[in-house]
């Protein structure tokens, strides 16, 4: 009797609660949270999206189902769902744009009142006080900043489109979509660039639009789910909260990863359109950075949301009428102009090109120096020291080196700082150093002067060298700090200095020539640009836009063209792309093959002895398999009597695994720094490994990338022949013919849902139900949704298998319990032949963004290939 009770409540179905999951110092102090440790965590915390929907029986119903509920003109009330959503994200990303801009205006302004009221006082030590009180201020703006991160919300670190890249190539990060990743973006954003860091808000704008999109996607699932707005009103208004949640399911079929990255992608274009005011460059710079999957719904959705942001924008913001970056005070080359000016256009572009791959070099050469992202007091102990040492430079140089120059009348009040100069002037490197970069920007824009008018400068020229040179140096110091701030910026900013320097210099050696400064600001700013991000079309259009300068459209596009030459000699990749090589715990799929992969075929690089599953297998064997690995996909193999399933006993040994990640890091276009090996070093399968691959097969003997190390140290485990707490066994299927794939959390469901039956397929404890088959199944659609949505790896531990509650000693034998996977796995998989060129596998995974590719012969599963973790 007791063991049939117990019986009972093993067939009763459970739920994943939400949990916390504990750092990776499980027994860290209270003192090691507030100080850090020096020991970074190494588990891989990353995980692929699931952007192929899961094809089987149940979804051709679903579908054929949903052709007949269409209710509103033939439509089923998807496609007006995603656009509301879509237009909603891009109205509050513009939103956003105008709070944080008025925000740091607000602070600049009110700053340099204060500073300017301190150095009037009569007093002996006026100007040490007023640095002393600035340097007070901005320490305590950049505290604020770095401590959110440091201590509440990591991923809000930097600019995010880094990240964003990663997410949107197929890899889910940790945290970085949230709603408090989202609240410490924008508040440490305003207090970095409040604080006069050299920093912009054009990075962040592109990670907060992207939040802004996925929060939007969930914020019904939440709001629901928990029961926190309607149960307050007792049991009407749970009964109201009933009738709300069974008509919000509709939002049950647009938020799967594929729809999800469709809305993110929107976000990117909204973000980046609200902080230039550049709508049609906000989609190119979605297209062509930050997106790796491009159709034409998703430039459709990224089309809406920059629209709906930019016109936000222009609603509520007086300075975004004309673009956010536009100028005055110049007026248009001729021809003539533009043909006897080239070489010096050149030179400009040149040197501009040099700047931004100095900048790139000098980032990466002091990522050596960085304190670990785990020592929180080293973290914030360099972000004070960046805000001090800008603060003393700039009042340093302001003080002995700046010149009291006439102050231009069209600034007015909002801008130039006089410092210690006569009323009606202003100190010019004060100006440069402690003013807004907006300002900054189009005053140096602005050098120059209309036809009939005298040219006056407001700057001189020794003191935009000091200002190139300096500023250059702050801009790689701040790159890579644990605060919120973003390069377009501050890039802009130094090429704005270096062109209005070159251009005032040819204007005092050709005086009768028609040289403006500014002009050449303008194009030197797309030079930095295109040095530092190695984007084209895109920078071209957003300068275009922000600057309302299509009378320079060719000097910036030939600008843009010589600059990414010249980097591209000195320095390969844009910052986005170095930065995700320095992440490591990432697995990024370029555009193009590494060449490498030209010359080898899927059999040399695919994983052999596979873990997977029968198509009828028992919850045991299930178990241990979970149990003994970490990645996400099994398959499903039909094996007939005569070939048995290997099963693997202690001691057992496993093939080989080379993944691409490898085989691009030895290529040079790996997407993650090498790592220690693992037990059980990856290396090329003996017999199979051509002359053209040998040093792949050394170099894949030591170290392992990405995905592949992940995959080597789980199939080390399988092999050690560890049993599963149910007593199951880890087998393999090769030999089988490949039926489908199941996907980890299809089993987690099953397992949780208590979807048993025998060895035939019976079902077991339940009766067979239409209805319930198709809310498992969506259930199974909306599993990252219900559980671990914004930390998609700790469904790859032991915490949810312990949640399920069916341990071997419950009394009941769970190699008698099985699970029919039949109509649940995917019956689609993605498969290739064992010669087919590894670089086609790569473009399998990159147009059809999956996570591993099957390789068969004609009548059998020989391996998979990880393409991703």
């Amino acid at each position: 009797m007791g063991q049939e009770g117990e019986g009972r409540s093993l067939l009763k179905a459970v739920t994943f609660k939400t949990v916390t999951m504990p750092t990776p110092n499980s027994t860290e102090t209270l003192m090691t949270k507030v100080f850090g440790t020096k020991n970074a965590p190494n588990q891989r915390v990353s995980e692929s999206l699931d952007y192929e929907p899961v094809q089987n029986k149940i979804f051709y119903e679903r579908m054929k189902t949903a052709k007949k509920e269409r209710h509103l003109f033939g439509y089923t009330g998807h496609t007006l769902a995603k656009f509301i959503i879509t237009m909603v994200s891009g109205i509050l990303t513009g939103m956003f744009a105008v709070a944080l801009s008025t925000c740091v205006g607000d602070l600049f302004a009110w700053k340099n009142k204060f500073v300017q009221e301190l150095l009037n006082d009569p007093g002996e030590h006026r100007v040490f006080v007023a640095y002393v009180w600035h340097c007070a201020y901005s320490c305590l703006l950049v505290s604020v900043a770095v401590a959110l991160v440091q201590y509440w919300a990591p991923q809000a670190a930097g600019a995010g489109v880094t990240l964003v890249m990663a997410y949107l190539n197929g890899n889910h990060v940790p945290n970085l979509l949230r709603l408090r990743t989202l609240v410490a973006k924008l508040i440490g954003t305003i207090c970095a660039v409040g604080a006069g860091l050299p920093m912009g808000p054009e990075g962040p704008m592109v990670h907060i639009g992207a939040c802004l999109a996925s929060v939007i996607t969930y914020a019904q699932l939440t709001c629901l789910r928990t029961g926190r707005w309607l149960s307050c009103f007792g049991r009407r208004g749970k009964t109201r909260e009933a009738q709300i949640a069974e008509k919000m399911k509709v939002l049950d079929d647009i938020v799967s990863d594929s729809d999800h990255r469709e809305f993110v992608s929107a976000g990117v274009a909204a973000g980046i359109s609200a902080a230039f005011g550049a709508p049609i460059g906000g989609v190119l710079f979605a297209m062509e950075e930050a997106c790796s999957f491009w159709n034409r719904r998703t430039s459709w959705r990224c089309f809406l949301a920059a629209v709906c942001s930019t016109f936000t924008l222009t609603q509520l913001s007086r300075d975004a009428q004309h673009g956010m970056i536009s100028f005055t005070g110049v007026h248009a080359y001729e021809n003539r102009d533009w043909i006897m000016q080239l070489p010096f256009i050149l030179i400009n572009a040149g040197i501009a090109g040099l700047l931004g791959a100095a900048f790139n070099s000098m980032r990466m050469w002091l990522w050596r120096l960085r304190a670990s992202k785990t020592r929180h007091v080293l973290r914030i102990a360099e972000v004070i020291g960046l805000a001090f040492m800008v603060v003393t430079c700039g009042f340093f140089f302001t003080w002995s080196a700046g010149k009291c120059i006439p102050k231009n009348p069209e600034w007015g009040e909002e801008y130039g700082i006089r410092f210690q100069c006569e009323e009606g002037e202003h100190n010019d490197l004060a100006t440069l150093f402690l003013s807004g970069s907006h300002h900054t920007i189009v005053s140096l824009f602005s050098m120059g002067h209309n036809p009939g008018q005298a040219y006056v400068p407001h700057f001189t020229q020794g003191s935009l060298v000091l200002f190139v040179v300096f500023y250059l140096i702050f801009m790689s110091v701040g790159a890579g700090v644990a605060i919120p701030g973003g390069l377009f910026m501050p890039s802009i900013m130094v090429g704005a200095a270096w062109g209005g320097l070159w251009g005032s210099t040819l204007r005092s050696w050709i005086p009768q020539w028609n040289i403006q400064p500014g002009v050449y600001g303008v194009m030197a700013a797309s030079s930095v640009l295109a040095g530092v991000f190695r984007s084209n079309v895109s920078l071209v259009v957003l300068v275009m836009e922000g600057t309302r300068g299509i009378d320079f459209m060719w000097g910036i596009i030939l600008s843009v063209v010589i600059a990414n030459w010249v980097a591209h000699h000195i320095h390969h990749d844009g910052v986005y792309e170095s930065e995700l090589e320095r992440i490591g715990n990432l697995y990024f799929l370029r555009d193009e093959p590494p060449h490498r992969l030209h010359t080898v075929t899927a059999e040399m690089i695919m994983a052999t002895q596979v873990v997977g599953f029968r198509p009828v297998e028992s919850v045991a064997n299930v178990l241990a398999a979970l149990y003994s690995t970490t990645h996400n996909g099994f398959p499903i193999a039909f094996m007939s009597e005569g070939d048995a399933p290997i099963r693997h006993a202690r001691g057992g040994s496993y093939g080989s695994l080379v993944s691409l990640a490898q085989l691009g890091m030895i290529g040079g276009n790996t997407g993650a720094p090498p790592h220690e090996s693992s037990p059980g070093a990856v290396q090329l399968a003996a017999g199979n490994a051509a002359k053209t691959v040998e040093s792949a097969a050394a170099m894949a003997a030591t170290t392992v990338t990405g995905a592949a190390t992940a995959a080597a140290t789980e199939l080390t485990a399988a092999a050690a022949g560890s049993s599963g707490p149910a007593g199951g066994t880890v087998m393999t299927v090769e030999g089988g013919r490949l039926e489908g794939v199941v996907l980890r959390s299809q089993l987690l469901v099953l397992l949780q849902r208590r979807h048993f039956c025998d060895q035939h397929g019976r079902p077991i404890g339940r009766e067979y139900n239409e209805k319930e088959e198709l809310e498992l199944e969506t259930e199974m659609r909306t599993f990252f949704r219900r559980y671990f949505t914004h930390n998609r790896y700790v469904s790859a531990t032991a915490t949810p298998l312990e949640a399920l509650q069916l341990q071997a000693d419950s009394g009941v034998d769970l190699r008698n319990l099985y699970i029919d996977m039949r109509s649940y796995m995917n019956r689609s998989p993605f498969t290739v032949r064992r010669d087919c060129s590894a670089s086609r596998a790569h473009q399998v995974s990159l147009q059809h963004q999956v996570g591993l590719c099957g390789i068969t012969c004609p009548v059998a599963l020989l391996g998979f290939v990880f393409l991703r973790a």
